[in-house]
């Protein structure tokens, strides 16, 4: 799980790669065979961290390499698109829009967050565990989880650093397309439409 949104405008949004553990080894092979592709075609390593805000936007040389503009649009759509052809994975993301202090939306969406996943645990009838992205500095992870008790999610969320995790760059480039769908920022409108067309399974955006 990772988290995007605009601060200043009070939009905060979380999104959700989910997987069974014991497809999970699998799935994840899929996509370190992805990266590989994605080394030969625009030269962008397998072990570069993928940060979607600093990767679409141009900044970065993965690889010691500059790939244009246009080379990092294409490799995040492909990204994307491989993604959403993952097997047995789920993909969704939840928002809160509310024009109050940035802290405000960030616990709407999170707590919707826990519900949304919470639910669909149950439907499953199996629990489930969060890892996000972080250093484990931040309490209102843990005090949300303990405030909303899900009963499917029995263990407060794992905090990781997304570069040693290929789950949470997923999750992380999830977040910023479905930020942008939602936020329809002008210099950000050739993402629009990218969650909806690129990520058709998906679940949301879903706001809180």
């Amino acid at each position: 799980m990772d988290d995007s949104g605009i601060p200043q405008d009070g939009l905060a949004l979380y999104s959700w790669i989910g997987v069974a553990d014991e497809a999970a080894a699998a799935v994840e092979q899929r996509w370190l065979d992805f990266r590989a592709e994605l080394q030969l075609e625009f030269g962008v390593p397998v072990d570069y961290e993928l940060h979607a805000h600093l990767f679409i936007g141009g900044r970065g040389r993965p690889g010691g390499l500059n790939p244009t503009k246009l080379a990092r649009r294409r490799a995040a759509q492909k990204a994307l698109d491989t993604i959403t052809s993952l097997p047995g994975v789920s993909v969704g993301s939840v928002y809160a829009w509310e024009r109050y202090w940035p802290s405000v939306p960030r616990k709407s969406a999170f707590a919707g967050l826990l519900r949304t996943l919470d639910q669909r645990l149950a439907d499953l009838g199996v629990n489930g565990h969060v890892i996000i992205d972080g250093d484990g500095t931040d309490p209102m992870y843990g005090d949300l989880h303990f405030d909303l008790e899900p009963e499917r999610i029995p263990a407060a969320p794992t905090a990781l650093p997304a570069h040693e995790s290929t789950w949470l760059q997923m999750a992380d480039l999830v977040a910023y397309t479905a930020c942008h769908e939602i936020a329809r920022r002008p210099n950000r409108d050739f993402m629009w439409g990218w969650y909806s067309r690129h990520l058709p399974k998906a679940e949301g955006p879903i706001q809180a």
